[in-house]
């Protein structure tokens, strides 16, 4: 196990090292308005991005957690920026569409890295006790992730997924890289739901947990969800991870 689990991690880094194609159109813009908060998000081939510090494009642009990304100067915590970004590509994914502002980052931030592996704590994801509840995906349909946020509950459908995809979505929402050990193949539809509030490593459930969730005012952890809906489960592991270390960068000019 351990040596497929290094394996499958090495793939995930060099994965995460490919260059992406930039956008057809970028406009970038101090935002110098102060306020608290920003917003980001996606639709057709658009990016737009609003008071978001520098430092969470870079996140964003990687696909990072921000244990991922060390070094650089410290206005890439303060600076905000707006950003409009498009591609030609309305079919692209969200996933696929935030990538594309790596090679945006270098070119108007004139952002330089470099690469370094580390081991650190992963969840592998296996199959649980019982075995995978998991749908085959029958049909020519293209790859579809949707989720859902609110109200302290989370969820998301995924239709023709497979288990890397998945491993890199649960990722999404953990405090850790999410690794396939599966062994899964193929393409698979499913459903899953959970509560927001905890994405560490469950340390134990409480007597008022449980009776909240029992209640239906919460719902389960992602790990409790991950092994009682699809029939997997996150364990605590070691593996290797890419670390992006900023070199430098410089403030973008407004275009």
């Amino acid at each position: 196990m351990v040596g497929r689990m290094v394996g499958i991690s090495i793939a995930v880094v060099m994965a995460f090292a490919q260059k992406p194609p930039a956008f057809d159109a970028a406009s970038v813009k101090p935002n110098t308005s102060g306020s608290g908060g920003f917003s980001m998000g996606t639709s057709h081939g658009r990016l737009t991005a609003t008071n978001v510090p520098v430092r969470t494009l870079i996140l964003k642009g990687f696909h990072a957690k921000d244990f991922q990304v060390t070094g650089g100067p410290a206005w890439l915590e303060t600076e905000r920026y707006d950003v409009v970004a498009k591609t030609e590509n309305t079919s692209i994914s969200d996933n696929d569409l935030w990538l594309l502002l790596q090679p945006l980052l270098a070119d108007r931030f004139k952002l330089r890295f470099h690469r370094e592996t580390k081991q650190l704590p992963i969840y592998s994801l296996t199959i649980a006790k019982g075995g995978p509840k998991l749908k085959v995906h029958a049909g020519d349909d293209e790859p579809n992730m949707s989720g859902r946020t609110g109200s302290g509950k989370a969820s998301f459908v995924g239709t023709k997924i497979s288990m890397a995809r998945l491993a890199d979505t649960l990722g999404e929402h953990t405090d850790r890289i999410v690794v396939d050990n599966t062994g899964l193949k193929g393409f698979y539809d499913f459903k899953l739901g959970w509560a927001q509030e905890d994405s560490h490593e469950p340390a134990g459930v409480s007597m008022l947990s449980s009776l909240q969730e029992g209640l239906g005012l919460t719902g389960p952890s992602i790990f409790t969800a991950v092994q009682e809906q699809l029939g997997l489960k996150l364990e605590p592991a070691k593996g290797p991870v890419q670390i992006i270390v900023i070199d430098g960068a410089e403030k973008a000019k407004e275009n």
